[in-house]
């Protein structure tokens, strides 16, 4: 049969020297086309026929026979990819694209059907194609397998922990992350953060791993350590004294009564409940200061701010003039007397004079001194000139003689 399934033959192929004594007329076969329904063996009767009318037939076996193989039509090359148990699978219908034969194809088969993760790549696919009359063809294609399904990567928990004593971090460990893959996981990198076991700060870090496929598929995960600083600061205090200015007030900032308040963080304000004081306050005061971190710890200790005024109140005197009296010849005279407007700012206790009593010994000008102590114990003196008179006129009595 030819490439269509076809062939014929004529009469001179089946002819093989018939005679006849008067001569032949005409040589006839009952068959001269064939197909592909006739392979095999086919009977076909030779018709001879003389110039006079007679006739004689003869046979012979025909046999005809398919040698030409189908032509293979493979698709062309394309990939697959494998699944998450790392297979992949295809059928005849993926390679086979549109083979023919002239007799009809009897079969079609490929070598390789299923892949694994050992066939990422590519890979030849072999189709063979047999027709009905056994005569096989083939031809490949290129399968390329491809791993596209990146690792699964399971990161711990977060983890929150508080400072470690007297430090401003702790030091955290954790486990690596659990990992898988349809083809196996080729590497686990740590890819942000510090390792586990270090020193972590206070606040939020995060820590990233990476996972890296046998075949180069990447995935992460991540987690965060948070770092609480729960520590107090160590407030310290110290005892101060202060006194009061000219006019009754004294200030002063926390600054003054921190004796070395620390925080393992650093402190980030410290302040006092008291910053002002007046005369009211002379004496002792108990003061609180408040000690803030940098991560709002509070912490706080009492200082004693012990207020002193040592101020002189400021004094002035005026000169007066006394009259004795004219009975007892004496005259006595009061502190207030000689003050002239003498101030303090926490204000005056007490005014006191070195001669308060003058008699007839005293008639003229003498000089007095005015002491004035405020209520804390300071005192500033002045002097000033009480002028002593009689002014009264001796009592006269008379007797006659």
């Amino acid at each position: 049969l030819d490439a269509n399934g076809m062939a014929s033959i004529t009469v001179a192929d089946i002819e093989n020297g018939s005679t006849d004594a008067c001569g032949i007329a005409n040589t006839s076969i009952d068959i001269t086309d064939f197909t592909c329904a006739d392979v095999g063996p086919n009977t076909v009767t030779l018709t001879v026929t003389d110039v006079n009318g007679n006739t004689s037939t003869c046979t012979t076996i025909v046999t005809v026979e398919d040698n030409i193989p189908p032509v293979a039509n493979c698709a062309a090359p394309f990939t697959i990819q494998l699944d998450a148990n790392g297979m992949a699978s295809i059928t005849v219908a993926d390679i086979e694209s549109g083979s023919t034969d002239a007799c009809g194809i009897a079969s079609t088969t490929i070598d390789i059907t299923d892949f694994d993760c050992s066939d990422v790549g590519p890979n030849t696919v072999t189709l063979t194609v047999t027709d009905v009359n056994g005569n096989v063809s083939t031809c490949t294609t290129i399968v390329t397998v491809e791993d596209s399904i990146p690792p699964a990567i399971a990161c711990p928990a977060n983890i929150t922990v508080n400072t470690d004593a007297g430090f401003c971090s702790a030091i955290v460990n954790f486990p690596m992350p659990i990992t898988s893959d349809n083809c196996g996981v080729a590497t686990v990198a740590q890819t942000m953060g510090d390792p586990s076991g270090s020193m972590f700060p206070v606040g939020a870090t995060t820590i990233e791993f990476t996972a890296t496929d046998v075949n180069g598929n990447t995935n992460t995960c991540s987690f965060i350590i948070t770092v609480v600083d729960n520590e107090a600061p160590v407030a310290v205090c110290q005892n101060i004294t202060i006194q009061l200015d000219e006019f009754g007030n004294a200030s002063i900032v926390a600054s003054d009564v921190d004796g070395g308040s620390t925080d393992q963080c650093g402190v980030a304000s410290i302040s006092i409940d008291i910053d002002t004081f007046d005369c009211s306050n002379v004496g002792d005061n108990n003061v609180i200061l408040t000690v803030t971190d940098i991560n709002g710890n509070v912490s706080t200790c009492t200082a004693i701010v012990t207020v002193e005024d040592v101020t002189a109140p400021v004094v002035a005197c005026q000169n007066i003039t006394v009259e004795l009296d004219p009975v007892t010849g004496t005259v006595t005279i009061l502190g207030t007397d000689i003050d002239n407007g003498s101030t303090d700012a926490c204000g005056i206790a007490s005014y006191s004079l070195d001669i308060d009593t003058f008699d007839c010994s005293n008639i003229g000008d003498n000089t007095v001194v005015l002491t004035v102590t405020d209520v804390n114990g300071n005192s500033e003196t002045c002097t000033a000139i009480v002028t002593v008179e009689d002014n009264t006129s001796p009592v006269l009595v008379c007797q006659d003689f």
